[in-house]
């Protein structure tokens, strides 16, 4: 979710998507926070309950505080605001088990420079820091950069997912709109369908509910391709319009020749890397070759 989303067009769907992917724990390692009870998420006393809202998704909200931070909270439907009033405690709990997921994620990754900094978590929310605009908006209304700049950006990402992974973290939910831009530089910000999967687990072999890692390179090599062409291009292998979860067909993707990094990201399509490693290696790799400066 982004810091300066409109409410998500996804909203109507919100319910059947969630007991769908969520039947399982939202965290694939037990005991974790992540497993509430129904009325954890009754809190009194909310810090942050006046601030303004600059931001909602599909299970949380994003209020302004002051001194460059945000605060991510869970999404607290009202009476009335659901079709079925039965639903209404069973989405809040899911929504308050979004978040503690999420808080015990940015716990895990702890500081990096592809990262939202997170300054404190607490039942009532996440403080973040404040970025300027999503991706998918920075490349809607800015105009198109040097590759210098582009390859950075695609170098960046490749190095954090990489952390990512090696922290034993599945994102899942990899979208233009959930990477910010904050000081010209690029940061995933929304862990909140993210999988926290044992310390001790091997990622080329991880599964959780159909999310591997190479499912992950694959929604990876969407947004490099984003980035190389400028242009926004949106893609979830686990969206309405893949109700079979089939890989995509080959003839199915853009042609790529004459792309900046166009051999890695159509690899990342074609399940042609084991890991995020070898995508990060190949892509350092391909830099030196070529001679690109950053």
């Amino acid at each position: 979710m982004s810091q300066f989303s409109q409410p998500d067009h996804r909203e109507a769907q919100d319910l059947q998507t969630i007991k769908t992917r969520s039947e399982y724990p939202l965290n694939s390692q037990t005991g974790m926070p992540g497993q509430s009870g129904s009325t954890q998420f009754q809190f009194t006393n909310d810090p942050y309950s006046d601030l303004p809202v600059i931001g909602t998704g599909m299970t949380g909200i994003v209020l302004d505080m002051v001194d460059g931070r945000v605060v991510k909270k869970a999404k607290k439907y009202q009476p009335g605001q659901l079709d079925d009033p039965d639903d209404l405690e069973y989405m809040n709990e899911i929504n308050q088990q979004t978040l503690e997921n999420e808080t015990q994620i940015f716990k895990r990754l702890g500081s990096h420079k592809g990262i939202i900094p997170y300054f404190q978590t607490s039942q009532y929310g996440v403080e973040l820091a404040r970025a300027e605009e999503d991706l998918e908006s920075y490349l809607a209304t800015n105009a198109e950069p040097k590759n210098s700049l582009k390859i950075g950006w695609i170098l960046g990402l490749t190095e954090t997912f990489t952390y990512i992974h090696s922290h034993k973290v599945l994102v899942d939910d990899i979208a233009l709109r959930n990477i910010l831009v904050l000081d010209d530089q690029l940061k995933l910000a929304d862990f909140g369908q993210s999988i926290l999967l044992p310390l001790d687990i091997d990622m080329a072999s991880a599964n959780d509910n159909g999310l591997d890692v190479r499912i992950e390179i694959l929604h990876l090599g969407w947004i490099l391709y984003s980035i190389a062409t400028w242009q926004i291009h949106k893609y979830y292998f686990f969206g309405p319009e893949n109700p079979d979860c089939c890989w995509p067909e080959p003839d199915s993707f853009p042609d790529v020749d004459g792309i900046l990094f166009g051999k890695i990201i159509k690899k990342c399509w074609r399940r042609a890397y084991a890991s995020i490693d070898h995508v990060n290696d190949e892509a350092h790799q391909v830099r030196l070759a070529t001679g690109h400066t950053l």
